[in-house]
C-alpha cells in the first residue's frame, strides 16, 4: 500500500497591515448663492412674460381697430355731407319742375341754409324712409309745405347781377312768374352810378303751383360775392293771389292819376312805347299783340326823368307774361331806351 507522506507546510511570512486612516474630505462649507442682479431683467417668468406681451399686442390690435372704424366712420359722415351739401336740381317738388338756379348759370359753389321754423318742424315728422329719401336725394330738395321756407346760398359768384337776371328771365319766360318785388323797400337809388355800388339786391317772384290751392314763392337777394335763393310754398290759390296783385297794381295807378295831371300821362308813355313797332323794340311778335302798363312814379336815371313802361305777353289762360321794359323820356316825350329791371342798365334802340 502506498505511503502517504505529509507534506510540510510552508510558513507564509507574516506581513503587518499597516492602518491606514481613510482621508478626511474637508467638506467645503456651502456659501449661500448669490442673488441674481435684476437690474434691467423682468422679474416675471418667462413663461408669464410671453403672456404680457402677446396681451400687450392684443391691445395694439384692438386700439388700432378701434381707430379704424373712428376714421371710416366719420369719412361716411363727411360723405353724407358732401352729398347734402351738392346743389339741387330743382326747388320744390319734382312735380313742380321748376329748375334751380345752377341749371340755368351753370355750376356754382353751394352751401344749404337752415330752413324755417316751419320747415324744421315738418321734417321731424317725416318717416324713416321719407327722410333717407330726402338724404339720398341730391338731384333736387323734398317737396314744401305751405307755410314752409328753404333758403339755398351760392358763394364765390363774379357777377351775382347776371345770375339774378339769367334765373328771373328763366322764371318770367318760361314758369310764368311775375315780379312782385316792393320797390319802395329797395335801397333809394337815383343813378346807374349809385346803383352800382349797393352792395345788396332784392327781388322776389310769385308764380303758380302745381297744387291748385298754392302758389309759388321765390326771392332772390344778393350780398357780394353770393346770393340767395329762398323758396316757399305760400298757402292761397294763384289765381287768387294774382288778381290781388292785378287790383293793387290798379289802385297804384289810380292813386297816382288822381295827384295833379303833368304834360305827359302814362297813358301817352305807354301809347307812345307802343306806337315803336315790332322792330325797334326789338319784339319777336307784332307790337299790338302785347300790353303796355307803366310803373307808376317817375324813375331819375342818370339824372334824367323816365316813364318806365312794360311790355306783358297775354297767354290763353289770361297770365300775363312780362317780356320787356322800356323808358319814355318824360321831357321829350321819346323812347329811347329798352331798361334792364335788374342790372338797371339802359340800351339804346335800333
Amino acid at each position: 500500500m502506498p505511503k502517504f507522506i505529509k507534506a510540510k507546510k510552508e510558513k507564509v511570512p507574516k506581513t503587518k497591515t499597516k492602518k491606514t486612516k481613510a482621508a478626511k474630505v474637508k467638506k467645503a462649507k456651502g456659501k449661500p448663492a448669490k442673488a441674481a442682479k435684476t437690474k434691467g431683467k423682468s422679474l416675471l417668468p418667462k413663461n408669464k412674460r410671453v403672456l404680457v406681451l402677446l396681451a400687450a399686442a392684443l391691445m395694439i390690435i384692438i386700439i388700432g381697430s378701434a381707430q379704424a372704424i373712428i376714421l371710416l366712420t366719420a369719412k361716411k359722415k363727411d360723405v353724407s355731407k358732401e352729398q347734402v351739401q351738392k346743389a339741387p336740381s330743382f326747388y320744390f317738388s319734382k312735380d313742380e319742375d321748376i329748375s334751380s338756379v345752377t341749371e340755368i348759370v351753370g355750376e356754382r359753389e353751394f352751401e344749404k341754409q337752415p330752413a324755417s321754423e316751419a320747415g324744421q318742424e315738418t321734417e321731424t315728422k317725416e318717416t324713416g324712409s321719407q327722410a333717407q329719401e330726402a338724404g339720398e336725394s341730391s338731384a333736387g330738395s323734398s317737396p314744401q309745405t305751405p307755410g314752409s321756407e328753404d333758403r339755398y346760398k351760392y358763394l364765390h359768384v363774379d357777377d351775382t347781377s347776371a345770375d339774378l337776371k339769367s334765373y328771373m328771365d328763366y322764371l318770367e319766360g318760361e314758369k310764368n312768374f311775375i315780379d312782385v318785388t316792393d320797390r319802395s323797400q329797395k335801397p333809394g337809388q337815383t343813378t346807374t352810378e349809385e346803383a352800382s355800388k349797393a352792395d345788396t339786391e332784392i327781388y322776389q317772384l310769385a308764380g303758380p303751383s302745381k297744387d291748385s290751392s298754392s302758389y309759388l314763392s321765390i326771392t332772390l337777394e344778393s350780398q357780394a360775392g353770393s346770393y340767395t335763393v329762398t323758396t316757399a310754398k305760400e298757402n292761397q290759390p294763384w289765381n287768387t293771389y294774382f288778381k290781388d296783385q292785378w287790383n293793387q297794381q290798379k289802385k297804384v295807378i289810380a292813386d297816382f292819376e288822381k295827384q295833379p295831371k303833368a304834360t305827359n300821362t302814362i297813358e301817352q308813355a305807354e301809347e307812345t312805347v307802343r306806337s315803336q313797332g315790332q322792330e325797334k323794340l326789338g319784339l319777336p311778335d307784332a307790337a299790338e299783340s302785347y300790353e303796355y302798363i307803366a310803373a307808376p312814379g317817375i324813375s331819375k336815371i342818370d339824372g334824367k326823368n323816365y316813364y318806365t313802361v312794360r311790355a306783358y305777353k297775354r297767354h290763353s289762360d289770361d297770365t300775363l307774361i312780362y317780356v320787356a321794359s322800356y323808358l319814355f323820356d318824360y321831357d321829350t316825350s321819346s323812347v329811347a331806351f329798352q331798361y334792364d329791371e335788374v342790372t338797371e342798365k339802359a340800351t339804346p334802340l335800333g
